[in-house]
C-alpha cells in the first residue's frame, strides 16, 4: 500500500469548510461530510453495542466476541464507516476517538479499498466486501497482501485494558494517533500556539499541555509525547525553556 502523507490528508479533510482554521475543531460534525461515515454516540460501548445496533439497522457485520468497555469503536464495511463512541466521555475525550477512528478509517480502510480498486478494477470491490472469493490471479496481485477482506473492525479500550502488542498493530495505532492528531491539532497550529505562550510567560510542560488541551478541545495527557518529540526535533527557539522543564521531569 502507498504510505500516506498524514498532513496532507489532514488538510484535506478540512478543505473547504469554515472549520479549517477553528478550534476547537468539530470533527463530528465534519467527518461525515467530506467522508461515507456515520457518528453514533451511546452510553455504553462494546462490541456487542455496535453489533445491535447495526443489526436494529438490517446490517449483519461480524464482530469480535469482546465485552470490554470502549471509547470507541469503527466498523468499516462497503465502502462505509460507522463509528460508535461513548457519549459518557468528555467532550475532549470524544473528539479525540472519534479523530483516531477517523484517522483508521482513511488509512486502513477507505485508502487501501481505494487503491486495489484504482489498481485492479471496480470488479474487486466484491472482494473486497467479502461478497465473493479473490481469484487465484487477484489473490497473486502483491497489493492485496496488505489489504484485509470483508467487514474492518477497530475498538478502541479504555487505558488500562489489555490491548494486542503486535508490532503490525503497534504501528498502524502510531500511525492512527499521529493522523488523529494532525486532524484536530495540527502540529503547526501546535507551534503557533506555544510560541504564543512562550511570548507571554515562562514555557513549561504543565503549562504547554495545559495550553494545547483548552486550545484544541483535547485531554491535556495527549500532548505529552507531542511535546517530547518537538524538543527534540526543533531547532532552539521557544522550545529551550521547555526542554529544561522535561530534562526536571525524567
Amino acid at each position: 500500500m502507498i504510505i500516506p502523507d498524514l498532513e496532507a490528508l489532514a488538510r484535506d479533510c478540512w478543505a473547504g469548510t469554515h472549520w479549517h482554521d477553528t478550534f476547537p475543531r468539530e470533527i463530528d460534525q465534519v467527518a461525515p461530510l467530506k467522508l461515507p461515515l456515520v457518528i453514533a454516540k451511546q452510553s455504553s460501548i462494546n462490541a456487542q453495542a455496535a453489533r445491535d445496533w447495526l443489526q436494529r439497522r438490517g446490517m449483519v457485520v461480524s464482530l469480535p466476541h469482546d465485552q470490554r468497555d470502549l471509547h470507541g469503536c469503527l466498523v468499516a464495511h462497503c465502502g462505509r464507516g460507522f463509528i460508535f463512541v461513548s457519549a459518557t466521555d468528555s467532550s475532549e475525550e470524544q473528539r479525540l476517538t472519534i479523530a483516531h477512528e477517523v484517522a483508521h478509517f482513511f488509512v486502513d480502510y477507505l485508502l487501501p479499498r481505494q487503491q486495489v480498486i484504482q489498481v485492479l478494477g471496480a470488479q474487486m470491490a466484491a472482494v473486497l466486501d467479502g461478497l465473493r472469493p479473490p481469484t487465484p490471479a487477484e489473490r497473486a496481485a502483491a497489493i492485496l497482501s496488505h489489504v484485509r477482506l470483508g467487514a474492518h473492525v477497530h475498538l478502541l479500550p479504555r487505558p488500562g485494558i489489555e490491548a494486542d502488542d503486535e508490532m503490525r498493530v503497534v504501528h498502524a495505532e502510531d500511525r492512527a494517533d499521529r493522523l488523529a492528531l494532525e486532524l484536530v491539532a495540527p502540529r503547526a497550529c501546535v507551534h503557533d500556539v506555544l510560541d504564543d505562550l512562550a511570548a507571554r510567560q515562562p514555557l513549561t510542560p504543565e503549562a504547554a499541555r495545559t495550553a494545547l488541551a483548552i486550545h484544541f478541545g483535547l485531554p491535556a495527557y495527549v500532548f505529552h509525547d507531542t511535546i517530547q518529540d518537538m524538543v527534540r526535533r526543533s531547532p532552539p527557539s521557544f522550545v529551550e525553556d521547555l526542554l529544561a522543564g522535561l530534562r526536571q521531569q525524567r
